[in-house]
């Protein structure tokens, strides 16, 4: 079934405020490809909006659907872009580390052949806490995740409340216009048929005064005989 223009406008507007809410949080590797998955969608939704205005040779909205494209889509994957580069740079420089400190005590300690293993690795209350943060931090984000899909779905009832708002406006809007056309009709009735009274007054009147001359007339030519 096809969408039409506003329909993909209410999809882009929910995508772009999805994808926001997301960077606005913390950056993990998931949210940032979600990111772009959303943003891609938003892509497509301003595609097809920039398509259905060019069908309808709207100007005005394809200037709009490209602004979309330029403005607010190329900045957001341009920060996200750039968001999965450091997180690629910070994965590379953990794993750096873990390997250092993995092989770093191989020519000192007192373990079995000289090696003595990572304080870190076996110190199991710092792995519980760790494992505790984690836990956390994950209960945290997918609270997140709930209140961002619940403002979204808040966002998208509130924009089709304003829509049907929109909707009546328009409506009563038209039905003034016709109102307005109404009465002007009915004002420039009323002032032709006082004008056409006027003139059959006038009309009546000059009849009147010809009869009461031409009675006259009469009288004075009787009274002359």
């Amino acid at each position: 079934m096809s969408h039409t223009y506003e329909e993909y406008e209410q999809e882009y507007e929910s995508y772009l405020s999805r994808t926001r809410s997301f960077l606005s949080s913390t950056r993990s590797q998931s949210t940032l490809r979600e990111c772009e998955r959303l943003l891609r969608e938003a892509k497509r939704c301003a595609s097809a909006m920039r398509g259905l205005a060019e069908v309808e040779d709207d100007v005005v909205r394809i200037a709009e659907a490209s602004r979309r494209m330029d403005r607010e889509i190329s900045p957001l994957e341009g920060e996200v872009e750039r968001a999965l580069s450091e997180k690629r740079e910070e994965g590379g420089g953990g794993t750096e580390a873990v390997r250092s400190e993995l092989f770093s005590g191989a020519g000192s300690g007192s373990g079995v052949g000289g090696y003595e293993a990572p304080t870190a690795l076996l110190d199991g209350g710092e792995d519980s806490d760790t494992e505790r943060l984690i836990r956390d931090s994950e209960s945290l984000l997918m609270e997140s995740q709930a209140l961002c899909a619940e403002s979204e779905q808040m966002g998208a009832s509130t924009l089709q409340t304003m829509g049907l708002q929109r909707e009546q406006l328009i409506n009563a809007s038209s039905h003034l216009e016709g109102t307005r056309n109404a009465t002007e009709q009915a004002r420039r009735v009323l002032r032709d048929m006082r004008r056409r009274t006027l003139r059959n007054k006038i009309f009546l009147y000059s009849v009147i005064v010809i009869l009461i001359l031409a009675n006259g007339a009469v009288l004075y030519r009787l009274i002359k005989k």
